[in-house]
């Protein structure tokens, strides 16, 4: 059988078409879906790429893949909120569980008279702000993880522990170099500022965890 090329460059079929079906939004196709030959009409789909079903000759419809693509994007959209939810719950339920169990205040350097608080876990020393206890004003403090400040909820201990701080750490005057328990008042000195030490859990407090209903 003899092709035809229309003005636009599209070779078709003169016996099953009277013109261009390309051109003028009419094509044959057979569709072999669901292991059935079926035999319809096609339109060219929006920007020129492959052809899709249509209803009524010159509609045009996107492809199937376009909706498959769709499905995916919004269950990916989904899907990360979930996440974010998550995400979001599990930072909240941590903060809950890290009450404040003490203070250091300061009462000798730049940040004289500014009290810090300890909270129930392993707090970093440092100037950057995203230490737990942050003291900018010395400059002979390390950025991060000068020394840690480290709560015991087992035992109900605090323990002050040498990092990496290029300057010597002192409790009531004596060099730290091991971690050691803090008691009620200590003063510790970091850089050129001196803190008190305050605690808040001692043997008169100390934090319980809630009880589920039915435990």
């Amino acid at each position: 059988m003899a092709y035809i090329e229309c003005g636009n460059g599209h070779l078709y079929d003169p016996s099953l078409n009277a013109s261009c079906p390309y051109c003028s939004g009419n094509s044959v196709r057979i569709d072999f879906a669901a292991g059935s030959s079926e035999i319809g009409r096609t339109a060219p789909v929006s920007g020129g790429y492959g052809t899709a079903p249509v209803s009524e000759v010159g509609s045009t419809v996107a492809p199937s893949s376009y909706s498959a693509r769709k499905v995916e994007a919004e269950s990916k959209a989904a899907k990360n909120e979930e996440d974010t939810g998550k995400t979001v719950a599990v930072f909240k339920k941590k903060m809950n569980l890290e009450p404040v169990v003490g203070w250091i205040v300061c009462v000798q350097g730049p940040e004289k008279g500014k009290d810090f608080r300890i909270l129930a876990k392993n707090n970093t020393i440092g100037r950057d702000e995203k230490m737990d206890i942050c003291i900018k004003g010395d400059t002979t403090v390390s950025r991060e993880n000068h020394a840690r400040l480290a709560y015991d909820a087992k035992h109900n201990a605090f323990h002050l522990i040498p990092a990496d701080g290029a300057n010597t750490v002192y409790l009531n005057d004596e060099p730290v170099y091991v971690p050691t328990k803090l008691n009620d008042h200590d003063m510790i000195e970091i850089g050129e500022s001196k803190f008190l030490f305050i605690p808040f859990c001692d043997s008169r407090f100390v934090w319980q965890e809630e009880t589920k209903t039915g435990e």
